[in-house]
């Protein structure tokens, strides 16, 4: 999981990138650990606990350059 890399099954221009304050810190649980999630393409930015991460972009269904990367 990089800032480069599409996630397989959600949108192409969908990003999930581990939140560098956390990513090696003892004290939060691997399923607490927040993720920055980023269209790149609309500009949209959403941060969640690594439990937490949509399964799909929230405005997937409303996006205009939505393309489903496989």
């Amino acid at each position: 999981m990089d800032a480069y890399t599409p996630v397989k099954g959600k949108c192409t221009w969908w990003r999930e990138i581990p939140d560098y304050e956390d990513a090696y810190s003892l004290q939060v649980a691997e399923a607490e650990k927040r993720v920055s999630c980023q269209c790149f393409v609309e500009g949209h930015y959403w941060t969640h606990a690594r439990k937490d991460v949509p399964g799909e972009c929230p405005l997937s269904r409303s996006c205009r350059y939505y393309i489903k990367y496989t």
